[in-house]
């Protein structure tokens, strides 16, 4: 009627089951045997019309309590080690996962590191790649007319398209150096002459010479009969001297700028027109009056350049004319253009037009602009009536 179940405990050890689940069935055995015996006797009471005492019952229903609360414990005692697997195993996973959340942090740290490291290489490449000073030479001039012959006097320009570059010149036939002539303006060339010049520039190597042959056939215009020299004329103002008119040298002769001036237009040479911004006087007496003309000399002319570089324009004082008398004078000044430079909060170098093809201001001298020169040397002065 029921099936077998083994009657020992060494039984259900031989049983191919884990020792928790041993224990469990032996447990539903034992309460299995208690059941079977209580439906025994029942029946035996039932078959007998036996009375049972209402002590009896009581000592049944003891009986079946306490075998209830046994199998819970033993059910109980049975889950307790698959609870504490299954909190091992939580715990392990939970330990697993923050292993996991370290590894991943680590990597992202290394790979900060190592971005960093390869922006730092590149960026020394770049710096490497863009200012060797030993191996670029400066860009080689040009001149303004091409070489060959010609029926008369010609006048010659040269530039230079590196910035910051000084032009040195020579028309003897031999190589120009730093110690020749700068070029300052156009170079007259009125018979044979071999020009050759050179161009130097901050971060550049000296660049390579240009040469040029020019031929004039016709001979130069010659001047007309000279005009006797006068004192005057050898020494300005000589006749001024017995008054002890004496304009010092290095006294300042404040001036304004006449015409607008851009690195856009100017070329070194270009003369730029100036008025005297007030009265010139020595003591109480009248050198030149306010608005007597003047003229700056532009020697340097950047213009704007790739990567935001700015126009930039350089040029010296000449001369003050004070009636008939001619005042040299001497300072010189740059002014420059605002640069545009590429967004600093870019840190990976784009090629693009952001950069390559951005080009700074140009340099730009309104009319009016004041600029003080000084007088070259001592230099005396007829005074104005």
């Amino acid at each position: 009627m029921f099936p077998d179940i083994p009657t020992s405990f060494d039984g259900l050890q031989s049983l191919p089951i884990a020792p928790s689940e041993v224990e469990q069935v032996a447990t539903l055995g034992m309460a299995y045997v208690v059941l079977r015996a209580l439906r025994t006797f029942a029946l035996r009471n039932l078959m007998c019309n036996v009375h049972v005492p209402l002590a009896g019952r009581h000592t049944l229903r003891t009986l079946v309590v306490i075998l209830v609360l046994g199998v819970s414990a033993c059910h109980a005692q049975a889950q307790d080690p698959g609870m504490d697997a299954a909190q091992q195993a939580m715990q392990q996973s939970q330990m697993a996962a923050q292993q996991a959340m370290q590894a991943s942090q680590q990597a992202m740290q290394d790979a900060q590191q190592a971005n960093q490291q390869a922006m730092q290489q590149m960026m020394q490449a770049t710096q490497n790649n863009t200012a060797p000073a030993c191996c670029i030479p400066a860009a080689k001039p040009k001149f303004s007319i091409k070489p060959g012959v010609y029926n008369f006097p010609t006048t010659v320009k040269i530039t230079d398209a590196t910035r910051g570059a000084i032009i040195y010149y020579s028309t003897d036939g031999w190589t120009p150096t730093e110690k020749s002539t700068r070029y300052m303006g156009p170079i007259e060339i009125d018979s044979t002459t071999t020009l050759q010049a050179i161009a130097v520039a901050p971060y550049h190597a000296r660049s390579y010479v240009a040469s040029a042959q020019y031929t004039v056939q016709a001979p130069a215009t010659q001047p007309s009969a000279a005009t006797p020299l006068t004192s005057d004329v050898l020494w300005p103002g000589a006749n001024a001297a017995a008054a002890g008119l004496l304009l010092a040298k290095d006294t300042p002769v404040p001036l304004l700028f006449a015409a607008a001036v851009s690195s856009r237009t100017a070329e070194v040479g270009d003369k730029i027109p100036m008025t005297l911004a007030e009265d010139l006087k020595i003591g109480d007496t009248l050198i030149a009056p306010k608005g007597s003309p003047a003229v700056v000399i532009v020697i340097q002319v950047d213009k704007t350049g790739a990567g935001g570089a700015p126009g930039g324009i350089t040029f010296k004082a000449d001369s003050l004319t004070a009636g008939g008398t001619v005042i040299k004078l001497h300072r010189s000044a740059t002014r420059e253009g605002d640069a545009s430079p590429p967004n600093a909060a870019v840190l990976i170098p784009v090629v693009g037009p952001f950069t390559v093809f951005k080009h700074g201001k140009d340099a730009d001298i309104k009319p009016g602009t004041p600029f003080t020169a000084f007088v070259s040397a001592d230099t005396p002065i007829a005074p104005r009536h």
